[in-house]
Protein backbone atom coordinates (compact mmCIF):
# COMPACT_ATOMS: atom_id res chain seq x y z
CA UNK A 1 0.00 0.00 0.00
CA UNK A 2 2.72 2.55 0.90
CA UNK A 3 4.71 1.76 -2.63
CA UNK A 4 1.27 2.76 -4.59
CA UNK A 5 1.03 5.99 -2.61
CA UNK A 6 4.46 6.57 -3.19
CA UNK A 7 4.06 5.89 -6.87
CA UNK A 8 1.15 7.89 -7.50
CA UNK A 9 2.29 10.82 -5.76
CA UNK A 10 5.40 10.69 -7.84
CA UNK A 11 3.74 10.45 -11.04
CA UNK A 12 1.68 13.59 -9.68
CA UNK A 13 4.60 15.50 -9.09
CA UNK A 14 6.02 14.08 -12.93
CA UNK A 15 2.70 15.35 -14.33
CA UNK A 16 3.35 18.85 -12.83
CA UNK A 17 7.43 19.19 -13.73
CA UNK A 18 8.64 16.44 -16.39
CA UNK A 19 11.79 15.76 -14.14
CA UNK A 20 12.63 12.46 -12.85
CA UNK A 21 14.93 13.26 -10.38
CA UNK A 22 12.60 16.77 -9.13
CA UNK A 23 10.17 14.98 -9.02
CA UNK A 24 11.60 11.72 -6.73
CA UNK A 25 12.87 14.24 -4.15
CA UNK A 26 9.56 16.02 -4.02
CA UNK A 27 8.25 12.21 -2.83
CA UNK A 28 11.42 11.64 -1.26
CA UNK A 29 12.29 8.66 -2.99
CA UNK A 30 15.33 7.72 -5.24
CA UNK A 31 15.34 7.71 -9.12
CA UNK A 32 17.04 3.66 -8.86
CA UNK A 33 13.58 3.01 -7.15
CA UNK A 34 11.66 4.87 -9.70
CA UNK A 35 13.48 3.14 -12.33
CA UNK A 36 13.22 -0.27 -10.36
CA UNK A 37 9.65 0.20 -10.77
CA UNK A 38 9.50 1.12 -14.49
CA UNK A 39 11.65 -2.28 -15.50
CA UNK A 40 9.37 -4.56 -13.01
CA UNK A 41 5.94 -3.05 -13.66
CA UNK A 42 4.63 -2.28 -17.21
CA UNK A 43 1.59 -0.28 -16.06
CA UNK A 44 3.83 1.46 -14.20
CA UNK A 45 5.88 2.17 -17.15
CA UNK A 46 2.77 3.74 -18.97
CA UNK A 47 1.40 5.85 -16.24
CA UNK A 48 4.83 7.20 -16.06
CA UNK A 49 5.02 7.59 -20.09
CA UNK A 50 1.69 9.06 -19.77
CA UNK A 51 2.37 11.39 -16.75
CA UNK A 52 5.98 12.57 -18.89
CA UNK A 53 4.15 13.32 -21.90
CA UNK A 54 1.21 15.57 -19.93
CA UNK A 55 4.06 17.26 -17.57
CA UNK A 56 5.47 18.01 -20.98
CA UNK A 57 2.85 19.80 -22.77
CA UNK A 58 1.99 21.37 -18.84
CA UNK A 59 5.44 22.91 -19.50
CA UNK A 60 5.09 23.76 -23.08
CA UNK A 61 1.93 25.71 -22.83
CA UNK A 62 3.64 27.19 -19.57
CA UNK A 63 6.38 28.61 -21.85
CA UNK A 64 4.70 29.77 -24.38
CA UNK A 65 2.44 31.89 -21.82
CA UNK A 66 5.59 33.42 -20.79
CA UNK A 67 6.50 34.49 -24.22
CA UNK A 68 2.92 35.60 -24.76
CA UNK A 69 3.52 38.11 -21.97
CA UNK A 70 6.62 39.21 -23.00
CA UNK A 71 5.21 39.97 -26.64
CA UNK A 72 2.10 42.00 -24.93
CA UNK A 73 4.75 44.01 -23.06
CA UNK A 74 6.11 44.65 -26.43
CA UNK A 75 9.74 42.50 -25.64
CA UNK A 76 11.36 43.11 -29.57
CA UNK A 77 12.77 39.69 -29.21
CA UNK A 78 10.08 37.61 -27.95
CA UNK A 79 8.16 39.42 -30.93
CA UNK A 80 11.14 38.34 -33.16
CA UNK A 81 11.39 35.09 -32.05
CA UNK A 82 7.81 34.49 -32.30
CA UNK A 83 7.53 35.28 -35.82
CA UNK A 84 11.32 33.46 -36.79
CA UNK A 85 9.60 30.19 -35.54
CA UNK A 86 5.64 31.32 -36.88
CA UNK A 87 5.25 33.23 -39.74
CA UNK A 88 6.66 31.52 -43.49
CA UNK A 89 7.50 35.60 -43.94
CA UNK A 90 9.84 35.77 -41.39
CA UNK A 91 11.66 32.11 -41.24
CA UNK A 92 15.21 32.12 -41.88
CA UNK A 93 16.41 29.49 -43.77
CA UNK A 94 18.89 27.85 -41.95
CA UNK A 95 22.60 28.05 -43.34
CA UNK A 96 24.07 24.54 -43.75
CA UNK A 97 27.86 23.11 -43.49
CA UNK A 98 29.41 22.78 -46.20
CA UNK A 99 32.44 20.34 -46.42
CA UNK A 100 35.41 21.67 -48.38
CA UNK A 101 36.66 20.26 -51.18
CA UNK A 102 40.22 20.48 -50.09
CA UNK A 103 42.20 21.97 -47.12
CA UNK A 104 45.49 23.26 -47.53
CA UNK A 105 48.47 21.98 -46.01
CA UNK A 106 51.45 23.79 -44.65
CA UNK A 107 54.65 21.66 -43.95
CA UNK A 108 57.74 23.25 -41.91
CA UNK A 109 61.04 21.45 -41.74
CA UNK A 110 63.76 22.39 -39.72
CA UNK A 111 66.76 21.32 -40.58
CA UNK A 112 69.78 22.11 -38.58
CA UNK A 113 73.32 20.88 -38.50
CA UNK A 114 75.38 21.57 -35.66
CA UNK A 115 76.42 25.00 -36.44
CA UNK A 116 74.50 26.31 -39.15
CA UNK A 117 71.42 28.30 -38.99
CA UNK A 118 68.05 26.23 -39.19
CA UNK A 119 66.80 26.19 -42.87
CA UNK A 120 62.87 26.70 -43.23
CA UNK A 121 61.01 25.41 -46.06
CA UNK A 122 57.37 25.74 -46.81
CA UNK A 123 55.38 23.71 -49.36
CA UNK A 124 51.24 24.02 -49.89
CA UNK A 125 49.61 20.98 -50.82
CA UNK A 126 46.14 20.58 -52.13
CA UNK A 127 43.95 17.43 -50.95
CA UNK A 128 42.29 15.81 -53.90
CA UNK A 129 38.67 16.13 -53.45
Amino acid sequence: MKKHYKENKFLEQLERVPNVSLACEKVGIARNTVYRWRGEDPAFKARMDTALVAGTDSMNDLAESKLITHINNGNMRAIQYWLDNNKKNYIKPRAKIEQQSFIPVTKIEIIAPDGLKPKVTKSKQKLKK
